[in-house]
């Protein structure tokens, strides 16, 4: 098998696993006709998700508990993680590409992989924070960014 069939064996393999993007990261309400909301000097910029009956209203903090959704892809962004808002527990879960820690951990690595660790067992991480829709994240489409401002035991 040379290297060309490498490559399109992995791609089919990533599609019939689930990696695609799905009919509503297609059809975005927030991408105008002329591609991702932008700053003045043209790179993208974080815009609110779209609004679901399940989610808060964009940009509103909420609580969710953070789970592993046990999705791995081989391209970027990849819904690694399921949020399940704690006020809404027979919601669907919101498909979750990035956790941004930052704030909680203070740019503390040991901190991080601590918490990111805790998405991988069965309660998940209850973290309080934001969604955020990162437009062209990679050839995969938009990432949907939870922002994190406190994690709760």
């Amino acid at each position: 098998m040379n290297s060309r069939s490498l490559v399109l064996a992995a791609l089919v393999v990533g599609f019939v696993s689930g990696c695609s993007k799905s009919p509503a990261a297609t059809s975005s309400p927030l991408a105008s006709e002329n591609g991702p909301p932008s700053s003045e000097n043209g790179t993208p910029t974080m815009t609110p998700p779209p609004s679901h009956d399940s989610q808060p209203k964009p940009g509103e903090s909420a609580v969710y508990i953070v789970k592993d959704s046990g999705v791995r892809c081989f391209a970027p962004p990849c819904p690694t993680y399921n949020a399940f808002p704690v006020d809404k527990p027979d919601a669907e879960p919101i498909p979750v590409h990035e956790l941004e820690l930052s704030a909680v951990t203070k740019g503390s690595d040991e901190q991080t992989d601590a918490l990111i660790r805790k998405t991988l067992d069965g309660t998940g991480l209850k973290i309080q924070g934001t969604l955020e829709t990162r437009p062209n994240a990679g050839p995969a489409g938009a990432a949907t960014v939870l922002r994190a401002s406190k994690v709760e035991n």
